[in-house]
This record gives structure tokens, C-alpha cells and sequence, in this order.
């Protein structure tokens, strides 16, 4: 039996493709999470933001106090008792050693989104024996890796510079010139710096599945955009609602698991039980930890999928944004341009 003629067009958004491999690999592979944490270490911009702003103000802090802070006092001491010589060897050495680690969390984000990538652009499932050979390959592209981050990095922030600079020179007046141009920076800023995270993803993937230079990546990279700007910002609305709807469950999901050591800490309130309040508040920061740690995870190795997906559909061809295909559908024409 002959299928009557659908009024929709045939053609197959790409991500209606995509979008779906992207969550179902993200899903499926939570040992890719544990390197999508290390990943977000470096990767600035992209759906994260949304988790990371909400905690802005507390990491922060956080990171003046374990960072800057413990490192001056440290080395305040350490001068301080320059007389003394081991205690100042002490203070060299606990600086030594967070330089050490920092270095080497750095060097271990770079190498995570290789692993990513490596492992989602192969199409095999995340198992330890292909992430072990993907980690190889990631180790040996540890300097370029880093190199491109740099790169995007400072670009980032020479974006916030340049986009805040108009915000400054208003600052100080209460008008409604202040507040329109702090909309615009924002909205400004936020779609460079989605467009240069996306851009490293692209050249990730020009480095690790075509053994790109660091030039010849940008180059892939910034080609592709430019041919497929309309369906990468497409996907990225769409990618954006999908986080908004995957939070908002998150949440839900969180209030649920915090229930039952949030009423084991109301009784120990009323009941005066410190051991009930020490357990209470024990369960609640575990679960504070695992859902952060879960969620982070999941939606940066979702995120990095996603454009390893469409990378490599783009390299396939046949890529028509959707604006595209009901112009086609509407006009009856078949010429249309592929970006």
C-alpha cells in the first residue's frame, strides 16, 4: 500500500539526529563524566555556564580563600621565618606542591576533553579499555590541547574586557542608558563566548580525528561554523532548552533525595541530638556532592557529543538548516545553498 504524501518536508533535520545520539551517549557512558568534570576545569563557556553562574558568588569565595588566601599566608609565614630555615623550606615546599597540583589538574582537563572527544568521535561505547587508549592518544596531544585552550581562554576574556568597557563608562549614572547597554554586553558576550566554546570543540575534533595542527584546527573549525552558522545555532537553541528541562528535573530529583536527611535534621533540632545532626548533615553534603558531581559531568560530556556529532555530520554533507528546507518546501526550488 502506497503511503500518501506527507505536507511536511522529507528532509531530516540534522537535529532531530544529534540531539538524541548526543544525550543517549552522554547517558550511557557515566565513566565519561569523571572527565567531563576535569573537562569543565578549562572549558568556559557553552551550557555549563548555567550550572556554574548559579554558583558564582560561593566558588568564588572559595577559590580566594583555598587558593589565594592559603598561598599568601603561607608564604607570609615562610618570610616570616626565614630565620628558621625549615620552616621556611616548609612554606616553599607546600607552594611547590599547589603549583604542582594545579599544574597538574590543568594538564588532566586538557587531556579529559581529548578522552571525549577521542571516545565519542570513535562511536564505540566509553568501556575502560577504550578510554585507556583514548587517554594515550589525549597524552600525546597534551601540548596543542593546551595550547588551543589558551588560546580560547584568552579570548574569552579579552571578549568580557571588550564588551564590559562600554558597561564602565556608564557606571555611576542612574539612567536607562546604564541598564540597555548592560543587556547588550551580556547578550553580546554570552553568544561570542558560546560561539568560541563551540569553536574549540570543532578543533578538538579537527585535532584528534584528523590529526589537525593547532592552525589547521582553527582553520576546519571556523570554516565549518561559517558554513553551517544557521543549524549550529539551531541546535544550540535547542541545546539550551534541553538543558533548562534537564536542570529543572535535576532539581526536582534533588529536593526529592534531600527530603529524608532534611527531616532528620528538623528532629535533631527539636530533639537536641547532636550525633542525629552530625548524621543528617552528613547525608546532606554527600548528596550535594554526588548531584553536582553527576550533573556537571553528564552535561558537559552532553555538551561536548553534541558538536562531535555535529561535526561529524557536517563532514558527511547534506546539512540544510531548517529556514532552508521550508523555503524549499515553500518555493518548490531545489538549489538551495548547504549553510
Amino acid at each position: 500500500m502506497l503511503k500518501s504524501k506527507s505536507i511536511i518536508p522529507h528532509d531530516r533535520p540534522v537535529y532531530r539526529e544529534v540531539l538524541p545520539q548526543a544525550l543517549k551517549t552522554a547517558w550511557r557512558n557515566p565513566l565519561l563524566w569523571i572527565f567531563g568534570i576535569f573537562a569543565a576545569v578549562l572549558n568556559s563557556g557553552g551550557a555549563l555556564d548555567a550550572c556554574w553562574k548559579f554558583f558564582n558568588s560561593i566558588q568564588t569565595q572559595g577559590s580566594d580563600i583555598f587558593i589565594g588566601q592559603t598561598v599568601v599566608q603561607i608564604w607570609h609565614v615562610g618570610w616570616i621565618g626565614g630565620f628558621h630555615l625549615l620552616p621556611f623550606f616548609q612554606a616553599l615546599l607546600a607552594i611547590f606542591s599547589l603549583t604542582v597540583i594545579f599544574l597538574a589538574v590543568l594538564a588532566f582537563s586538557c587531556i579529559s576533553q581529548g578522552v571525549i572527544i577521542q571516545s565519542v568521535g570513535s562511536g564505540k561505547d566509553g568501556s575502560l579499555g577504550r578510554i585507556k587508549k583514548a587517554m594515550l592518544v589525549s597524552g600525546r596531544a597534551l601540548l596543542p590541547i593546551a595550547v588551543l585552550n589558551v588560546i580560547i581562554i584568552a579570548a574569552i576574556w579579552l571578549t568580557r574586557f571588550l564588551v564590559s568597557l562600554p558597561l564602565a563608562m556608564v557606571l555611576g549614572r542612574d539612567s536607562g542608558l546604564r541598564l540597555a547597554i548592560y543587556l547588550v554586553s551580556f547578550i553580546v558576550f554570552f553568544v561570542l563566548t558560546f560561539f568560541l566554546s563551540i569553536l574549540q570543540i570543532y578543533a578538538l575534533n579537527a585535532m584528534m580525528s584528523q590529526g589537525a595542527t593547532l592552525a589547521q584546527a582553527f582553520g576546519r573549525a571556523w570554516q565549518v561554523i561559517k558554513q553551517h552558522w544557521l543549524v549550529t545555532i539551531e541546535t544550540a537553541i535547542l541545546q539550551a532548552l534541553i538543558i533548562v528541562v534537564a536542570t529543572i528535573a535535576a532539581l526536582i530529583a534533588l529536593m526529592i533525595l534531600i527530603f529524608p536527611p532534611a527531616v532528620l535534621y528538623v528532629l535533631a533540632l527539636f530533639r537536641q541530638n547532636f550525633a542525629l545532626f552530625q548524621l543528617s548533615s552528613g547525608i546532606f553534603a554527600v548528596i550535594i556532592i554526588v548531584f553536582l558531581v553527576a550533573y556537571t559531568g553528564f552535561t558537559v560530556t552532553f555538551q561536548y557529543a553534541l558538536w562531535t556529532h555535529m561535526y561529524r555530520k557536517f563532514g558527511e554533507g547534506g546539512v540544510m538548516p531548517k529556514l532552508h528546507r521550508l523555503f524549499r518546501f515553500a518555493t518548490h526550488k531545489t538549489d538551495i545553498p548547504q549553510s
